[in-house]
């Protein structure tokens, strides 16, 4: 047996694969009794929607790695981050075409992902990607994936969203929640205002995805810094549009929320597949493996599905979620078709970074 499989063994995933719709949770005291590696902190810049509910405290009991949560909003921030303060970060989370843009300037260490037994758990699409392949490595652990699209509360927008352009509408003034990304709300723009390449536009399309920024800016109730901020918006009725990802009209619902709809703008849109990657100037990289080993199992992802909605690529957690009942709701948001994140438009740093930054903030800056 391997250092990263005594962190949790076969019929502790059994144990809680067999234990219901609730038994996601119950799988938690399985891992409270392993054994402990040293105890380690690893500081990680992320999102929050990659680690669910008491997850962190519960695999720092199990193994003695403690994961200490900075969340970002913005990949470049992130990326800036790394850049300036090095060894202060042990993973980052990234996006997509921004994950080699981390490695190819040195930030990031590539690894052999077949060595992480919880690797054979991936779809194997995920483990495949050839944007992330280094050589017979691979330069980050594949989390989730999802598109960007409309959502609305039928009962205030009552002709349904179907083109980016339909959000200018003044009567949505102070009523659209979005994430505060800026090269991302710019790519959402440039989709917008008809640009073939929402990260690598002209000088003369960055003008007019601004322009339409513009035009947007006093139909924005908030930049949000995280996703779930624009389901409270939702889910309260402070926002009657949100900009976001894959599941929210679930996760409004189950934030006691009203019945939120879909629409997919038909100029086309955005979205992500994202990772977990080993920071390069970490001093702690000896126990990466063994973390991500640890988190990445299927009772925390299928449970991190229920929670935060859009699908994830652990396959095991989508067989579990099917024989816990919540099959529908998976298929539905696509988990079982991760082929279909290979035909979006992935996010990835865009050709001038800051054109598309300084015209963020000069269409909606305060």
């Amino acid at each position: 047996m391997s250092v990263y499989e005594r962190g949790i063994t076969r019929g502790d995933l059994l144990k809680a694969g067999g234990a219901g719709a609730l038994g996601l949770v119950a799988a938690r005291p399985a891992f409270a009794g392993l054994a402990r590696a040293e105890s380690t902190t690893l500081n990680w810049l992320t999102w929050s929607d990659h680690y669910a509910n008491d997850q962190l405290k519960a695999v720092a009991k199990s193994i003695g790695i403690q994961g200490r949560p900075t969340l970002f909003s913005d990949n470049a921030d992130a990326y800036l981050k790394i850049k300036r303060t090095g060894s202060q970060f042990d993973i980052v989370s990234g996006d997509a075409l921004w994950v080699p843009k981390y490695h190819k300037d040195g930030l990031t260490e590539s690894f052999d992902l077949s060595a992480l037994p919880v690797s054979k758990q991936l779809f194997s699409i995920a483990r495949s990607f050839p944007f992330w392949q280094d050589g017979s490595h691979y330069m980050g652990y594949p989390f989730s994936w999802s598109t960007v699209q409309i959502y609305y509360n039928p009962k205030y927008v009552t002709t349904k969203p179907d083109s980016w352009h339909a959000l200018l509408d003044k009567k949505y003034q102070g009523k659209i929640s979005l994430e505060n990304i800026p090269t991302d709300v710019m790519a959402i723009a440039a989709r917008a205002t008809g640009a073939k390449k929402p990260y690598s536009m002209t000088t003369a399309e960055i003008s007019k995805a601004k322009d339409f920024l513009k035009a947007f800016k006093p139909n924005v109730l908030k930049l949000a810094s995280q996703n779930n901020e624009v389901v409270r918006a939702l889910a309260d009725g402070s926002a009657w549009i949100g900009i976001t990802n894959l599941g929210t009209d679930d996760r409004v619902k189950d934030a006691g929320g009203p019945v939120i709809k879909t629409a997919y703008p038909k100029e086309g849109t955005i979205g992500f597949i994202d990772s977990e990657q080993m920071v390069k100037a970490s001093k702690n990289k000896a126990v990466f493996e063994k973390f991500i080993n640890t988190t990445e199992q299927a009772p925390w992802i299928a449970q991190n599905f229920l929670t935060n909605g859009r699908p994830l690529f652990n396959e095991k957690a989508w067989k579990m979620l099917v024989n816990q009942g919540h099959g529908d709701r998976a298929k539905r948001l696509l988990y079982n078709q991760p082929q279909k994140a290979l035909k979006m438009t992935i996010k990835g740093p865009a050709g001038n970074e800051q054109a598309y930054v300084d015209a963020f903030n000069e269409a909606l800056g305060a």
